[in-house]
């Protein structure tokens, strides 16, 4: 069911209003002993109008204000893969705002591409 309520949420149908919203950390580096990372994520969010906003992550409800104009929320995350996090109106279904969780390796790739044709003199 919440398939179809993301699904909504995309389509043109709905008209999206905007909030500005942030996320710090935005980068999760994973090493070559762990295959995750521990985050103390801090959410803020403002927007001009009063309202209810729920934070989502992927199809997990994490938090709710009820009619505000900004929020701020600490999360501790374990973040594998890039992970999207959303704003929406509870009562309409309408995103107000997403951003991302990017993850990166912190180790090198062994395999380096030759510069040079094998069979080349030079």
């Amino acid at each position: 069911m919440f398939i179809v309520f993301i699904a909504s949420l995309f389509s043109g149908s709905c008209r999206a209003q905007t909030a500005n919203f942030s996320v710090s950390p935005k980068v999760c580096v994973i090493s070559e002993q762990q295959a995750f990372c521990d985050l103390d994520l801090q959410f803020n969010w403002q927007q001009e109008a009063l309202s209810d906003v729920c934070l989502y992550q992927q199809d997990e409800k994490i938090y709710c204000w009820k009619q505000q104009r900004s929020g701020q929320f600490n999360y501790k995350a374990r973040v594998q893969v890039e992970t999207i996090y959303f704003l929406i109106n509870p009562h309409t279904g309408v995103l107000l705002a997403k951003i991302q969780v990017e993850v990166q390796s912190a180790h090198a790739k062994k395999n380096r591409r030759r510069l040079r044709s094998p069979w080349s003199f030079f």
